[in-house]
């Protein structure tokens, strides 16, 4: 009969004998590791049942070998949702078989000895509590992006993973994207000639100019779940096309999400960070260029930093441009605006970086380029990555042809594989290096410090790592949390 995993964890750290069996996730016994190695069913949780939820469940599903224990969600027509959802791909007595929690502190107490990994899709600001108590129970944690609310739990979930050894993957859908080895490729070979700068950038506003109408809490829902540690608000409906803060909007409100940069930047930032190594190192300086906030308690409207990247192997120093938010006398709504995800309906309404359009006319770029992915310019041309779409090369009729975007087949595979990677990991198969935590919390950092400063306002600064030289930006290295939902 295997120990409990809290049992072994004490008995390992008496002993001092965790080296032994460091090896995929450190609170296993070794029995139970040992069945993971061999094909044994992965005992999973997924906490929070929306949208996301909803999709990492049947991904999960799809790569197999997983038993669902547990449903953790606040409100009952998301979990309801789920099961009508997933019934295909679990079928309906897997999916009612599973417990159900509407907090996931009470999980943890009462079944977190008996789960191997754990699924994180809630708001950011539920991220960080559930991953840690998830780790202190030596349990493997797949975290939506990204991966926390500030740069305190983004350290303090790096230092407890790597102290309790178990596995820690960021959810990043198009870190697996097929087109991506051979962007590295291009750009290592020179085919654009030595590249200077990269511009990322974003046309989706996350914030608002006016507070929204407030509606009645869901029915069935429990609210002051749903806030945590974050103050409990009012929640509000939706406003000329935005959806409201539950289930979608929190990305705009700094008490529970990041704003634009928290929202896209982990999946646009993930191709220079990928392919350049920029990971590897920490922003010599930071260089605030602009900022313009929306409401009180809502995210910035624009943002324009440039990170200045040090040399590393194989690299020179480079400017990392990121650009968000909207152009002036851009309102919040169906005017400008579309949509669940908000996207801007014109270029000229974001804040796309204006040295872009300058080098457009010199590299005679036909065909505009779209307001949202990356930009890696060289001394010969340029080359742009569209979010999970294509690669175009510029000056445009050059010798590379544009790779357009994957069959939707593949491009499922590709979103999917970052699930199948966490759950080998989980069988002691860690995978490649850019998939876990010596990757993802420098882009999680990279991502907080932007949020940091953004209270500075425009500016030069410097970082250390943990907090930056500016009084202003650091009073938001962490949060103060409700009684009850402290990462302490």
């Amino acid at each position: 009969m295997d120990l409990s995993r809290k049992a072994f964890l004490h008995g390992i750290g008496a002993s001092g004998a965790l080296s032994l069996f460091n090896i995929g996730c450190a609170g296993f016994g070794e029995s139970r590791r040992a069945q993971l190695a061999k094909g044994g069913k992965i005992r999973i949780a997924i906490v929070g049942c929306g949208d996301w939820g909803r999709t990492l469940l049947v991904r999960a599903g799809i790569v197999g070998g997983c038993e669902l224990v547990a449903l953790c969600e606040p409100d009952p027509k998301a979990v309801a949702d789920l099961k009508k959802r997933c019934a295909k791909r679990w079928g309906r007595a897997a999916l009612d078989a599973a417990k159900v929690y509407p907090d996931y502190r009470v999980m943890f107490d009462e079944i977190g000895d008996t789960l191997d990994a754990v699924f994180i899709a809630t708001p950011n600001h539920h991220h960080a509590l559930p991953a840690l108590l998830a780790i202190r129970h030596g349990v493997n944690v797949y975290v939506e992006k990204p991966m926390a609310h500030t740069m305190e739990e983004v350290i303090r979930i790096g230092e407890e993973a790597r102290k309790a050894g178990v596995v820690v993957r960021v959810g990043n859908k198009g870190h697996n994207i097929s087109h991506r080895p051979k962007l590295e490729k291009y750009l290592k070979e020179g085919v654009i000639g030595d590249v200077t700068e990269v511009f990322s950038f974003s046309d989706r506003p996350n914030t608002m100019f006016r507070r929204p109408h407030t509606i009645p809490v869901p029915e069935g829902m429990d609210w002051d779940l749903w806030c945590g540690g974050s103050p409990v608000c009012e929640p509000y409906g939706e406003e000329d096309g935005r959806v409201g803060l539950h289930p979608h909007d929190w990305h705009s409100w700094i008490d529970y999400g990041n704003g634009s940069i928290g929202n896209m930047g982990t999946h646009v930032l993930d191709a220079p960070f990928q392919t350049m190594d920029m990971w590897k190192v920490k922003p010599s300086k930071i260089v605030v260029r602009d900022v313009k906030w929306g409401c009180p308690g809502a995210w910035n409207a624009r943002g324009t930093v440039d990170f200045h990247i040090p040399a590393r192997e194989g690299w020179g120093e480079i400017v990392l441009h990121w650009n968000d938010g909207v152009a002036d006398g851009v309102d919040i709504g169906s005017k400008f605006m579309t949509g669940w995800y908000n996207r801007v309906y014109k270029r000229e309404h974001t804040n796309f970086p204006p040295e872009l359009v300058e080098l457009e006319k010199k590299w005679g770029v036909k065909n505009p380029i779209p307001a949202f992915g990356t930009v890696f310019v060289g001394t010969k041309g340029m080359i742009y990555e569209e979010f999970h779409r294509t690669l175009r090369f510029f000056p445009e009729g050059g010798k590379i042809a544009d790779i357009p975007v994957p069959e939707k087949d593949v491009l499922n595979a590709e979103e999917r594989k970052i699930v199948a990677e966490f759950l080998s990991a989980v069988r002691g198969n860690p995978g490649p290096v850019n998939t876990g935590l010596d990757f993802s919390i420098p882009l999680a950092k990279t991502l907080m410090l932007a949020n940091m400063l953004a209270f500075a306002g425009k500016g030069t600064y410097s970082f250390d790592g943990v907090k930056t030289d500016s009084a202003v930006a650091n009073a938001r290295f962490g949060m103060d949390y409700r009684k009850g939902w402290s990462i302490s």
